[in-house]
């Protein structure tokens, strides 16, 4: 009797050891798992911030630039720039966006400028971004983010949809 009595704290020990080490696997596999859809998220959070910020970006200069004759397309060479007009002080000024070496870019100068893709302001990474005009106050823009995914959208300027009485042109 004295034997089994020896045996079952023993027993009970390799118990407690064996529950102790499936509990620590299991929260080293939960962290793990975690880890990983944490950077799943984090990755496609950038990605979506990345596009979403040039959209934003874009279309807001529009609105900023919302007048008669303050937005034009122009194509320099193969690249397609959005030109953006205002008038400063008696002075013509022109905001050019284009893509280039692999970003949004964005070039504020005299409109007389002589202008080329050389200078500007690099705003966000993309891999490509062109722009269309697809009537007087409808612009076409597609986007393909640095992780290829491409993103495409129309873009109304208001001034020339409505007129003094608020009625859309037709």
């Amino acid at each position: 009797m004295n034997l089994k009595m020896r045996n079952k704290p023993i027993v009970d020990i390799l118990f407690l050891l064996a529950l102790f080490c499936v509990f620590l696997i299991s929260a080293l596999f939960i962290i793990l798992f975690g880890a990983k859809i944490y950077r799943a998220t984090v990755a496609n959070m950038d990605a979506n911030f990345k596009s979403r910020t040039a959209l934003s970006y874009v279309t807001e200069k529009i609105r900023q630039f919302d007048h008669s004759g303050g937005a034009s397309v122009i194509h320099y060479g193969d690249t397609p720039v959005l030109i953006l007009n205002e008038r400063i002080d008696d002075v013509d000024y022109s905001t050019f966006l284009y893509e280039k070496d692999g970003y949004l870019t964005e070039l504020t100068a005299k409109s007389d400028y002589d202008f080329n893709l050389s200078g500007g302001t690099k705003i966000v990474p993309v891999k490509s971004f062109t722009v269309e005009r697809v009537s007087d106050s409808l612009y076409y823009f597609t986007l393909t983010d640095d992780n290829g995914d491409t993103v495409s959208y129309y873009v109304a300027e208001y001034s020339h949809t409505n007129n003094e009485e608020g009625m859309t042109h037709e």
